[in-house]
This record gives C-alpha cells, structure tokens and sequence, in this order.
C-alpha cells in the first residue's frame, strides 16, 4: 500500500511539488507555444504582403519606374478597401501586424526559459537552493509580465480576417491611372508617345502585381478561416499556462519565506488538484498503454515467427525485449495505483476543502467588487480563474469515484 506519508508530504510545498510544478509547466509552455505556432505563421505570411506592398520595411521592387507606380497603385487601391471595410488605415494594420510577430516571437523564447526551469531542477536533484529558486521565480514573473502583454494582441488578431477580405476585395477593383498634365509646346509632341507607353505599361503592370502580390492573400484564406480557433485554443493553453505560474511563484515564496504559512494547506489543495492529482492521473494511464502495448507486441511476435523465419536468436532477443518492458510498465502500474489509493484516502476531503475555500473566495470577490474595493475588471478576472480551478476541482472527482 502506498503510504499515507508519501502522500502528506506532497501537501505542502517541498522539493517534489516544485518538481512537479516545474514539469507541469513545461508542459503547459510547449501547449502553448504549440498552439501559437500556427498564428505566428499566419502573422508571417500577412506580413509577407504588406512588404510586398511597402508597407512594412523595403519593397523588394525597385523604387523607380512603372514598377515602383504600380506598387503604389496596388497600395493606394488596399489602403482604400482596408480603410472603408476595418475603419483601420492599412499602414496601422502593417504596424499591429508586424508588433504581434515580433512580441509573440520574444513570448515564445520567454516559453523556453520557463522550460528550462524543469531541466535545471531534474539537474539539481533534491536539494533546494534558495538562490536558484529566486532565479526561477524572476523567470516566472517575467512570464506573468509576457503573457499578459500578448494577451490583448492575440485577442484582437481574429480582426485580421477583416483585413484579408478588404484586401482581396481590392483585387477587383480597376485603378484609374491618374493622366499627366499638358506640356508646354515645344515638348509635348515629343514626350507624347513616351506617356502613353507609361500609362498603359503601368496599367499592365499594376494587373500583374496585383496578382502577384495579393495572389498569397488568397491562399490564407484557408488560414484565416481558421485562426479564431487557433486563437481560441491558446488562450484555453494560455489560462492553464497562467494559473501554473502562480501556483509555482506563490510555493516558491512560501518556501523563501516571503508569505504566511498559515497559508500552507491551502495552497497544498490548490496544487494537488491542479498539478499532482492530474499528473498521476497521466502516469497510470501512460504505464497501462505501456503495458498493453508490450503485450500486443508479444502476441504479435509469436503469431509471425513462423512466416516471418525468425532465427531462435532473434526472436528469443525480441521477446526477452518485450517482456522487460512488459515487466517495467506492470510495476509502474502497479506503483502508480498504490499512489492514487494513498491519495483516494486523503481525496475526498482534499477535494471537499477545496470547493468550500473556492466558493468563499468567490463570495469575497463578488463582494470586493460591490463594495468598490476592486474594479470590475479586475473581478472578472479572479473570478474567471476560481471557475477554472472550480472546474478542475470537479474534473479530480475520479479519484475518488472509482
């Protein structure tokens, strides 16, 4: 049986729950950097445009000549669709653009720091240095402080669907080529002809730009149709992500000595139900699929020794191999449903606490925000973050069900 030791010393902060921690959040970092992938690319190829239009950094034609006319041709029909579709000038929409790419590229190296936290830990083994603990928690606020500047950036990018179609909508739309003034006499008839040729091979060239130029429009359409999804998602990442940073900076002061212990059990909830209660939840379904996997592996082999001509050598290495890792995964199995009976013994009043500290908090922040203690923002936040820890409160509910 899993002793009920092992499990009262994971209830309060300690070398292993910031190991824990220090894993969830790796994952949770690599979630979200996952799911902002796609939006960095559809930032990229949006900006890839408003370069091909001048709008963001060097053109990459020339800035003479009917090219140079036609590039501004294509830009001043956008610019005209973007502004009267969006109520946003297309240069504003080059320099969010471009703001979101940089700002989320510095958010995902900052992702990586957070990672790195694990790496340092699993390196450092049991022993907890106050200094490399201080250390990660710089990295953790800087994390809080980076996220919540992307925050409202992301939001706002579903709005780049709006862009993409008033660009596109400019695609049919027939730039007049504004005509040159009269000459004096003297050079009219000479430059007459050479005029004419400008217009119409200005004309032309502004029908071929606007293919090349916009054609790449038209192929993020399939993007674009899929970035409130994309958006949706890291957020969903990105509050999980946001919550495990607390947690992980509010031990981290705990053990530095920065804030009351009196807090201690309640944070050792809030902790259990967020990060170790999934985590093992995890593990046991890892070391089932394990363990079924090496015995498909096994029954496998037996049925195709014999029309596979296997040497005895072979085939007594391969199920020597299949076997270990058979015996392996049983044991982790085995080690992992001792632990959830040690925590089924503590669960169900773990879980109890942890909704009746969750529903007063609630009642508190709904009163805070009455009374005028904290503005309403701010209240819908907290109690946004009380619904999802509620939630996942109700979500560890199979440690005790089964």
């Amino acid at each position: 049986m899993y002793a009920s030791s092992s499990v009262d010393r994971m209830l309060e902060p300690s070398v292993e729950t910031i190991a824990a921690a220090c894993d969830a959040l790796k994952d949770a970092a690599e979630d979200v950097g996952t799911a902002g992938r796609s939006i960095l690319e559809t930032c990229r190829k949006v900006s890839e445009v408003m370069k091909a239009l001048g709008l963001d950094g060097p053109s990459q034609s020339s800035s003479f000549g009917a090219v140079s006319i036609a590039i501004k041709a294509a830009a001043t029909t956008a610019s005209k669709y973007v502004d009267t579709k969006t109520g946003v000038s297309l240069r504003q929409w080059a320099e969010f653009v471009s703001t979101a790419q940089t700002r989320f590229e510095d958010y995902l190296g900052q992702l990586g720091k957070v990672a790195d936290i694990a790496k340092r830990h699993e390196a450092s083994g049991r022993a907890l240095d106050p200094d490399g603990l201080r250390l990660d928690k710089r990295i953790i606020e800087d994390a809080q402080f980076q996220t919540k500047l992307w925050r409202p950036i992301m939001n706002r990018l579903p709005k780049l669907s709006h862009l993409v179609e008033a660009i596109l909508a400019s695609k049919k739309e027939k730039t007049p080529i504004t005509e040159l003034g009269d000459e004096k006499a003297g050079w009219r008839s000479t430059v007459k002809g050479i005029v004419e040729k400008v217009k119409g091979r200005v004309a032309n060239e502004h029908a071929e730009l606007l293919r090349a130029v916009l054609g790449p429009v038209s192929d993020l359409r399939h993007r674009i149709t899929t970035l409130h999804r994309d958006v949706d998602k890291m957020s969903e990442c990105m509050f999980e992500f946001e919550d495990l940073l607390e947690l992980q900076r509010a031990q981290i002061q705990m053990l530095l000595g920065e804030i009351d212990n009196r807090q201690t059990e309640i944070l050792a909830q809030r902790i259990s139900v967020a990060i170790l209660v999934p985590r093992l939840k995890k593990r046991v379904a890892e070391s089932r699929r394990r363990v079924d996997e090496c015995q498909n592996f096994l029954q496998k082999l037996e049925a195709v020794r014999s029309n596979a001509g296997l040497s005895e050598k072979v085939y007594s290495a391969l199920a020597a191999e299949y076997r270990a890792g058979l015996e392996s995964a049983t044991a982790s199995v085995r080690c992992s449903e001792e632990e959830v009976e040690g925590w089924r013994v503590r669960g169900r009043h773990l879980l109890a606490a942890n909704r009746i500290w969750l529903q007063e908090e609630r009642e508190a922040v709904t009163a805070r925000e009455m009374v005028g203690q904290i503005p309403g923002e701010q209240a819908r936040e907290l109690l946004a973050g009380i619904g999802r820890e509620l939630r996942r409160t109700e979500a560890a509910g199979w440690l005790v069900a089964e």
